[in-house]
């Protein structure tokens, strides 16, 4: 009777050890193309995912080159005229 309790204990243990953890993602499949599944499927997930990064940066980009063009702007039109020279000394 012990030996069955002992048993049980350890398979119980072994087994709860078992598995994967974490979010369970699906395989990419073996040969074909399957279906999308709509918006729950993790390619059409991805896709939006890899699309709003890319927006992002397109942001971003536009955004430092609109401050870049706005610093060039700011600096040209506080940059003073060069002076005139001086006139020549007239002597009496």
């Amino acid at each position: 009777m012990m030996r069955i309790a002992l048993l049980l204990i350890a398979s119980a243990a072994a087994l709860s050890a078992c598995g994967l953890k974490g979010e369970l993602e699906r395989p990419v499949p073996m040969w074909g193309n399957p279906p999308n599944e709509g918006a729950l499927d993790p390619r059409t997930i991805r896709a939006k995912e890899e699309q709003e990064a890319a927006d992002k940066a397109r942001e971003k980009a536009e955004r430092d080159a609109q401050r870049a063009a706005d610093a060039a702007a700011a600096e040209k039109a506080v940059t003073p005229p060069p002076a005139a020279p001086a006139p020549a000394p007239t002597t009496p």
